[in-house]
């Protein structure tokens, strides 16, 4: 026969069930706004993410294994602090503390901490760090939103070398040092320090690219100077309008490809292409802003107000089209036809 206590466990339970039932709906809401407010921040910031912002309202089967586990008791379902959760998952570690700022900015933070701070020296493991947001009042204001107020939701932010960590460490169940055989623990000592230098080298990189890249912009380029990425910039900033460029948008990598294909290789081979077609490719860039293009009406009202069409890398598609006609055109749908075609 149940004891009082398993009674009265399962009568709380079954009120929990019923609180997670009515809040459902709105905790979905919330997570879908939160998650629209979250893309648009890093849109902004120009943050590169390794994964689009992952967003779950926690199943009722996984709060009950989650109680049990752990052994809690709550009176109220908005109690749990991580019933509504997000994961941004960033390329880069430099970008941690941007976007961490960018949450306290826009959110009410409750709580804020990072697992790596639970590590000593000689632990292994890997850091993550934890919002608990509620949102801001001025979002309460609107009608719509009233609903959302009181409710919590976790935000998780860490590099893409932090999440193959915490996704094979959950995998395993090795959760603390405690629970790693010990034949086994020097295998994942390696692992978590192999990771951890991941995201090292990572910004030794970009520190590197930054420095090389201020050299290219300062400096005045020589003719035989081989294309990259960032003596492409250069030069494409120095020949075209500032107002077409995109930073953050333009395929600069992808341009480097198409121009080796046709054999322009320095920088004055490109800029001296990019001048001879000039004219005629502005001419074409006037035309597209002066059409309204009817199949795309959020487009054609953004070139309104800014005047363009093209970023910099169509501007200079333009021009390879200008200079190599047919063979241009014959190349860009042989890399359609290899984009659309089906696996094998």
């Amino acid at each position: 026969m149940p004891t009082k206590s398993k009674r009265k466990r399962a009568s709380d339970l079954r009120t929990l069930e019923q609180q997670y039932r009515e809040q459902a709906d709105v905790a979905e809401r919330f997570s879908e706004e939160v998650s629209h407010q979250l893309d648009a921040l890093i849109e902004r910031s120009g943050i590169s993410l390794s994964f689009p912002v992952q967003r779950r309202v926690k199943s009722w089967v996984s709060i009950v294994e989650k109680l049990e586990r752990l052994g809690l008791v709550l009176s109220n379902i908005g109690d749990l602090q991580d019933l509504i959760g997000f994961r941004i998952i960033l390329q880069f570690r430099r970008d941690i503390d941007i976007i961490c700022r960018l949450i306290a900015d826009q959110f009410v933070v409750i709580d804020r901490y990072d697992t790596g701070d639970r590590l000593r020296e000689d632990q292994f493991g890997y850091s993550s760090v934890h919002f608990v947001i509620e949102v801001p009042s001025a979002w309460l204001a609107v009608p719509s939103f009233a609903r959302l107020a009181g409710l919590k939701a976790e935000i998780q932010v860490r590099t893409t070398a932090q999440h193959i960590w915490a996704a094979a460490s959950h995998t395993l169940q090795y959760k603390s040092e405690a629970a790693v055989p010990q034949p086994v623990r020097r295998a994942i000592h390696r692992v978590s320090a192999l990771l951890e230098t991941v995201d090292l080298e990572f910004e030794r990189v970009l520190t590197e690219r930054a420095s090389y890249k201020s050299e290219v912009q300062a400096a005045p380029l020589p003719a035989d100077e081989p294309l990259n990425v960032e003596v492409i910039e250069r030069v494409l900033d120095d020949v075209w309008p500032k107002e077409n460029k995109k930073p953050g948008r333009e395929s600069y990598g992808v341009l480097a490809e198409e121009l080796a294909q046709f054999d322009v290789t320095t920088s004055a081979q490109l800029r001296n292409l990019l001048k001879k077609h000039y004219q005629a490719v502005m001419r074409e860039e006037e035309s597209y802003v002066n059409r309204r293009q009817s199949g795309e009406p959020a487009r054609a009202r953004r070139m309104q107000r800014r005047r363009v069409y093209f970023m910099h890398c169509g501007l200079t598609r333009i021009a390879l089209l200008k200079e190599f006609g047919k063979r241009w055109d014959d190349y860009q749908k042989r890399a359609i036809a290899r984009l659309i075609a089906p696996e094998r």
